[in-house]
């Protein structure tokens, strides 16, 4: 998550205090955020995914299971995958 705020962050154009004082919280924990020293309050994920216009999932940098598999699939030349129900 660390990694995904800094970029989005700086991608936005805003600062540290900026981003902070959106959310309510002083710089100090934006920046412990951005370093994985803490994390946010999840009461403050809903805002800060808002506020960055991405899902939760992307936030917290969540990559589902096919998602991950399709990806390995692409990198090794595959075009299709057909899965089987168990």
């Amino acid at each position: 998550m660390a990694e995904t705020l800094t970029s989005k962050r700086k991608e936005k154009g805003v600062t540290q205090e900026e981003l902070a004082r959106f959310i309510g919280v002083s710089r100090a924990s934006v920046s412990k955020w951005e370093t994985g020293t803490s994390y946010p309050d999840v009461v403050f994920l809903p805002q800060l995914a808002a506020y960055f216009n991405i899902s939760l999932d992307e936030l917290m940098g969540y990559v589902s299971q096919i998602a991950q598999t399709w990806e390995s699939a692409c990198k090794a030349g595959f075009t299709r995958m057909v899965f089987f129900r168990k």
